[in-house]
């Protein structure tokens, strides 16, 4: 499938350009243009001579912004070009005659609007229904109309610009073409805005908007270029990708999770993302930060697993959402997202200065703070578990959501309120970071509280959660408090957070890269000697042995947190030659945890979301963690600790780094295996420091 997207609306086209209608549940895929959770468009097939033309290419251009489909029906070549630009879906078709005599070509344009809410898509079953009216034709198309189980009523219209005969459903076009002549109709499909008929204008101008808005989320980013073509590939897919994700809300820019079944806001993800992204980008930050505290919890509702300042999981806007079929309006049950809002706050204020920002947001980072103690911690023993208010929510509710995730040794799933490591680590970052930004603000008594608070979570989690036998964190403890003793990969996240003492960091590192659990492609989220471990049938194996793009980007930013900067290259490395492997060099959220084998391709994950946001901005987090890479907004200066570029990457330069209204350009060369970095250029009043000592004591460095 191919895929575009404009803020709310996504569309997914086979290698023709046609959608057929597909759902999940029968196909293991699906199509159609979505509009705020409801597909619009479920149908648009063309045939030429009442056959569908044979395809000959098909891709998306490199900045995201065009699909094209180059088809052949005998002497006829047909080019379908299309542009996805504020819910609408646009079309140029253009049909030439490549023969030596005159030809005729009669276009069927098939199409048809289902409303199917994406849930339904997905394949679930529905309590309520809504009703669809007869659609209305007029002079240049078809309105479809439909009266939602929620009381909305939605409108979609498919129109084009050529006259046409039509049958209910299907548009005639009757092209009479001389040798070498090209005739082209337009076509658009989508939400009905009561817009003028389509024509080549409107095409242009959707196809000049949709590039607009890609440039204007990548000109916010520096320049960033290297020795390796192949690796400046893999950097302008993976920007152009959170470009694509991104949408732009009232609050600001938000990379939406990913396509086609995460295309909306969720907390976890969109924190992550802006972390990932925050050392290049921080108005992405700001816009997720700006987002999340519109949207933060103010009522206790088991429905929608809320409880006051809680941070949301995901917010859906379809019909299902909106009927309460499901509890998406939104939903609040994940038990992360609360302490790394609070994280991604204050490396927002390290990486900016931005006071006033902070001031403003202030009081919602004190109601996280307050659900952590009081509705966090469910049974007052200090560390924050979860457990689900109805059987609609989710079982698991930390970044491994699957109902397998969370097991004991002998592969029994863990019953209760489960606690898991990495949240605990979180949770002790986010006291750390709100007790300095509570010092910047000059309450100094709630900063004094908080850092103790944080250092006694620090010093009852290593008791709780670390076990000799295993070598490393125990994954979770249960509801009577018995360790979860498997070997994940959740302990790379405590690494990131800070939480492991300095003298049990290479412990973790070292099980972490361990063959059991580093693939050569990426870091297992379960070890492969696990009872649980499967590495890549689904639904088992989406959490318990596959490798995800950004678990694996976590760990190495945590390495380097630590000082293992040549552990942080070498996770690079492994995803970096991963991506060779897949189309674009686009990685997927996740793909199978099979060990690495000498002329072998790392194993597709059959579901895998495509692109997906958290994935396409890791390569950017581990860029930060190998260069060691700090900036202080508030005092504009730039730190470079020990950087280690890898054997495969001589060069890299990253021009037009932005800190605050100035800038700096950095470049770094690796010589005879050490790594040296240069300031190029820098605005007056921008500090540039660097360290290039090898073998150092771990540091304490700024991460989530």
């Amino acid at each position: 499938m191919f895929v575009l997207k404009h803020n709310d609306s996504f569309a997914m086209l086979d290698e023709k350009g046609n959608i057929r209608g597909l759902n999940e549940k029968e196909h293991n895929t699906a199509d159609g243009l979505i509009c705020k959770d409801m597909r619009l468009v479920s149908r648009a097939i063309l045939t030429v001579n009442g056959q569908e033309p044979h395809s000959e290419y098909a891709d998306v251009d490199d900045d995201n912004v065009v699909f094209t489909a180059k088809l052949k029906a005998g002497d006829l070549g047909i080019t379908r070009s299309f542009v996805l630009f504020n819910d609408n879906l646009y079309e140029k078709i253009e049909v030439k005659n490549n023969g030596s005599a005159a030809a005729a070509a009669k276009l069927d344009y098939n199409y048809e609007a289902d409303f199917k809410d994406l849930f339904e898509v997905r394949g679930w079953e529905r309590k309520k229904k809504g009703t669809a009216e007869t659609p209305k034709a007029d002079k240049d198309g078809t309105t479809f109309i439909h009266n939602g189980a929620d009381n909305v009523v939605r409108r979609a219209k498919v129109s084009f610009s050529a006259a046409f005969g039509a049958d209910p459903g299907t548009a005639h076009f009757n092209l009479a073409l001389a040798p070498g002549e090209t005739k082209t109709i337009y076509a658009r499909l989508g939400k009905d805005n009561g817009d003028a008929p389509v024509s080549e204008a409107a095409f242009k101008q959707a196809k000049a908007g949709a590039m607009d808005f890609i440039e204007e989320q990548i000109a916010r980013r520096p320049a960033i270029t290297s020795s390796n073509a192949a690796f400046d590939n893999w950097l302008r897919q993976n920007a152009a990708d959170i470009a694509l994700l991104t949408t732009e809300f009232p609050t600001g820019p938000y990379p939406c999770a990913g396509i086609p079944w995460y295309s909306t806001p969720f907390g976890r993800d969109g924190i992550i993302t802006a972390f990932q992204m925050l050392w290049q980008d921080p108005d992405l930050a700001k816009g997720v930060l700006t987002y999340l505290s519109d949207h933060q919890a103010t009522e206790t509702s088991k429905f929608h697993d809320s409880e006051p300042g809680k941070i949301m999981h995901e917010i859906r806007q379809g019909e299902m959402a909106g009927a309460k079929e499901v509890p998406h309006a939104p939903y609040y049950g994940t038990a992360d997202a609360t302490p790394l809002f609070i994280s991604l706050a204050g490396a927002y204020f390290e990486r900016t200065g931005d006071e006033a920002f902070l001031r403003k947001i202030w009081p919602n980072i004190e109601a996280a703070l307050e659900w952590i103690d009081k509705y966090g911690d469910r049974d007052g023993d200090g560390f924050v578990e979860y457990y689900r208010g109805e059987e609609s929510g989710l079982g698991n509710q930390g970044w491994k959501d699957s109902n397998d995730s969370i097991s004991h040794a002998d592969g029994n799933l863990a019953p209760g309120s489960i606690a898991l490591c990495e949240v605990q680590g979180y949770v002790y970052d986010a006291k750390r970071t709100a007790s300095q930004i509570a010092a910047a603000l000059g309450k100094a008594d709630v900063s004094t509280r908080l850092a103790k608070e944080a250092e006694d979570l620090a010093e009852r989690f290593d008791k709780a959660f670390w076990s000799d036998s295993l070598g490393t964190y125990a994954l979770a403890l249960d509801g009577a408090k018995k360790p979860c003793l498997v070997n994940s990969s959740n302990p790379g996240h405590l690494l990131f957070s800070g939480i492991v003492p300095p003298e049990r960091a290479a412990k973790v590192a070292d099980k972490l890269m361990a063959p059991d659990m580093f693939t050569g492609w990426g870091i297992r989220t379960l070890s492969s000697k696990e009872k649980r471990y499967e590495p890549v049938k689904p639904p088992e194996g989406y959490h318990n042995g596959t490798v995800w793009v950004h678990d694996t980007a976590i760990a190495a930013a945590g390495f380097a947190r630590y000082g293992f900067e040549d552990k942080a290259a070498q996770l690079l490395t492994a995803l970096f030659n991963a991506a060779a492997h897949f189309p674009r060099m686009r990685l997927p959220e996740l793909f199978g945890g099979l060990q690495k084998e000498a002329g072998k391709p790392p194993a597709l994950y059959p579901v895998a979301c495509n692109p997906q946001a958290w994935a396409s901005a890791s390569e950017s987090l581990m860029m930060q963690a190998m260069l060691g890479i700090k900036i202080d907004g508030r005092t504009k200066t730039i730190s470079v600790d020990n950087p280690q570029l890898p054997d495969w990457l001589d060069a890299l330069s990253i021009s037009g780094l932005k800190i605050g209204d100035s800038t700096i350009s950095l470049e770094f060369r690796r010589e005879n295996g050490h790594t040296a970095v240069e300031c190029i250029e820098k605005s007056p009043g921008v500090t540039f420091k660097s360290s290039s000592a090898q073998g150092h004591a771990p540091q304490m460095k700024r991460h989530i």
